[in-house]
């Protein structure tokens, strides 16, 4: 028995015609835009704060560990619990946590450990 393809209809760009997919696909870009500068920029702030070769390495092992610590919980939390709601949560925490590591910069109270301390938490979007 064949199954009939319509072939004019099946485009890589179909899926965008949705409003929600098209929506959810604008926010994780710029979510993910958000957590790559982040990333940068706590590098380049651990360098002017004159962490050194080890707390730079640091950084990015803070904004990762997250993952690789959180991601079997997360999955079966993401099972539980109603998924826009952990996106919520975890967008809302990102920026709760963005904001203070923005104010202690400009505050000028960073310090490296600090620094970790706050870019870990912004790695949980990673997962």
């Amino acid at each position: 028995m064949a199954i009939p393809s319509n072939s004019g209809s099946a485009s890589l760009w179909r899926p965008l015609r949705s409003s929600t997919f098209r929506n959810l696909l604008i926010a994780d870009i710029v979510s993910d835009v958000g957590t790559f500068v982040q990333s940068v920029g706590a590098a380049w702030l651990m360098v002017s704060l004159n962490g050194g070769p080890l707390f730079v390495a640091l950084t990015q092992t803070a904004s990762a560990l997250p993952f690789f610590i959180l991601a079997l919980p997360a999955g079966a939390i993401g099972d539980i619990v109603d998924r826009r709601k952990v996106i919520l949560f975890t967008e809302s925490w990102m920026v709760i946590v963005a904001i203070v590591l923005a104010g202690m910069t400009i505050a000028g109270k960073m310090s490296p450990t600090l620094l970790l301390i706050l870019t870990s938490p912004i790695g949980w979007r990673r997962i």
